[in-house]
Order: structure tokens, then sequence, then C-alpha cells
């Protein structure tokens, strides 16, 4: 495990992304470790240049996390995790700390970027989680852009579906259960890691501090399954005090609501590298995921106890880091 966190003085804003805490090996090829590098980095360059514009932390994640969300080697957006069934079911989730606004979508199977959805759920209706076709529908009526399933579809998510089906017995696919475009080719790959579930956390020059995540869930899910990436206070969250986004078990985030603990301790006086640790080794089990946050005064962790979450920092004193492994 390691964390990240600034020595220089206050800066003005700060940056932290992940792109899923999961077991990535060290000997992962060059081409794959380059492509949760460039990920990562490609994003982080998309918060620094709105950062450095003056825009609001709530815009700045929701964007990070769109960028994220159309790298396929991420499980959010194109790239997601298959569900048993043959299909991609995605979740998103963004909250604005500066006055508790949040915004969800759960189980949306056409939208591009259920990111986009998540903040028209917080703008545009007196709720915050939809799921299902109902938030397909609204996210459709009110802009986003509608995809059909093979949009998300790669062969690395789909062989890793398959060795999930053969490892418990279940019969495993020929082909997705949607049709594949003619020029869509399923083709021969390594299988991916199970995790990638994406999230970023900024402060922003004006003090406010934002949260959001987006996932494909779970590889082989049950149909209609929802984790906590939606479940404000689980997978995602933000408030003046602490912006927090989780990767990693679900269901353990959820039982813990540990986005809203980790702000709780942070508000009691922790660091966030001490809220985070103390979440990850004494609530969390070994290798049940990841955690990045930010406090309002500027300090910043990202941490696993999974040995691999891709991860990038930055924050108006210059600094920029990206990694992929942690130490133990």
């Amino acid at each position: 495990m390691s964390d990240a966190q600034s020595t220089d003085k206050a800066p003005q804003w700060v940056l932290v992304l992940h792109g899923g805490a999961g077991s990535i090996p060290g000997d992962t090829a060059d081409d794959i470790r380059t492509g949760y590098e460039n990920g990562v980095r490609q994003a982080m360059e998309v918060g620094v240049r709105l950062l450095e514009q003056g825009r609001p932390a709530v815009d700045v994640v929701g964007e990070v996390v769109v960028s994220l969300e159309n790298t396929p080697i991420f499980n959010a957006g194109k790239g997601a995790v298959f569900t048993a069934a043959g299909g991609h079911e995605l979740d998103a989730c963004i909250m604005d700390g500066s006055n508790m606004g949040s915004g969800a979508v759960a189980g949306a199977k056409r939208i591009k970027n259920p990111i986009r959805a998540a903040r028209l759920v917080m703008d545009n209706t007196r709720h915050i989680l939809l799921a299902g076709d109902g938030a397909d529908e609204f996210a459709i009526a009110n802009g986003c852009e509608e995809v059909d399933q093979a949009y998300f579809f790669t062969s690395r998510r789909f062989h890793a579906l398959n060795q999930f089906l053969e490892r418990n017995g279940q019969p495993t696919f020929d082909k997705p259960a949607y049709p594949l475009p003619a020029d869509v080719q399923l083709e021969a790959a390594e299988a991916d890691s199970p995790g990638n579930t994406v999230g970023c956390v900024v402060l922003d020059v004006h003090g406010n501090l934002a949260a959001a995540t987006s996932t494909g869930g779970l590889n082989g899910k049950m149909h209609g399954r929802i984790g906590d990436t939606p479940i404000v206070g689980a997978g995602t969250y933000a408030n003046k005090f602490c912006g927090a986004s989780g990767t990693g078990t679900g269901e353990q985030y959820m039982r813990h609501t540990i986005c809203t603990k980790v702000a709780w301790l942070v508000e009691q006086g922790q660091s966030p590298e001490e809220a985070v640790a103390h979440c990850l080794d004494d609530i969390l089990n070994p290798g049940d995921g990841g955690i990045i946050a930010i406090s309002a005064d500027g300090r910043v962790t990202a941490q696993s106890n999974t040995g691999s979450m891709p991860h990038a920092i930055a924050d108006s004193n210059g600094r920029r880091e990206i990694g992929i492994w942690f130490e133990d």
C-alpha cells in the first residue's frame, strides 16, 4: 500500500483520479501497461486544463470521468465488463460538495457516458438515483448520446466473462448477447483485470470539492446487480470537508458506507491519508479495493490494498504523478 500526499505549500487546486483497484501483474505486457498510463495521463491533462481555466470542481470531475469512460482499457463506458447474461449494465455518480448536490444512474444500457447522465439527474430532477430503462430514457431525452450495447464491447472483457463462467461451472458464450457490427470482430485476447472502475476527486480554486465515479460493475455479475458506485456515501461522496471515490468490492463499500466514513474521519481531524488507511486496513478486507480522497485544505491521497490501481495526481504547484502499482 502507498499514499500520495502533498508536502508543498497549500495548492490552489488539486486533482486525483483512479482507474480502478485490482490485481494487475507486475509483468503485465508493455502495451497494456502503457494503455493504463496513457489513459490516466490523458484524463489528468483534461482536468488540469479545466482547473487552470478556473472551472468548478463538479464540472472537472465529470469531464475527467468522461475521458476515462471513453478509454476502453477501463471498466467504465466503452470497455465495461459483461454481466452473466452477456450484456453491459453501467453505473455512475457525481456529487458537488459545495451544496451536497448529487446525481446517479444505475443499470444503464444505452448511454455512451453514464457520468453525463448522472450530472443531468443532479441538475434536472428532484431525485438522486435513476435506474434501468428509466435512466436511459431520461438521459437520452435530455441530450445524452445514445449507443447500442455493441459500443461497449471489447474482446478482452468478453474473454474475461467466459473465464469467470468457466471457473464457476456455468455455460460460456460463443458471442455476446447482442449482435456485433460487421466492422467489429471477436478477436483472441488476454482476459482483462476484472476491476478498473474509474473515479475522480477535485478541489477547485474556489475551495469547493467534488467527486465522481463510473463503472461497468463486477465481471459476470447477475443481471440487475447494482454496486457501490452510484450509491451516495458508499462509492462516491463529497462535502465541504472532503471528497472521496472508491473502487473495489462494491458490497463491502456499501456495507460500511466507506466514502462517507472517509469524509467523516477527515471532518474529525484526520488527514485524508490517515482516514483512507484506516478504512482500507481496519474496516475493509485485504484485496477489497482502493480509495482516493482530497481534504478542503488540499491534502490528497491515493491508496489501495489490492496491489495496483492506476492513478494520477496533479495540483497548481506543478505536481504531476502517475502510477499503477503500490509497494507492500
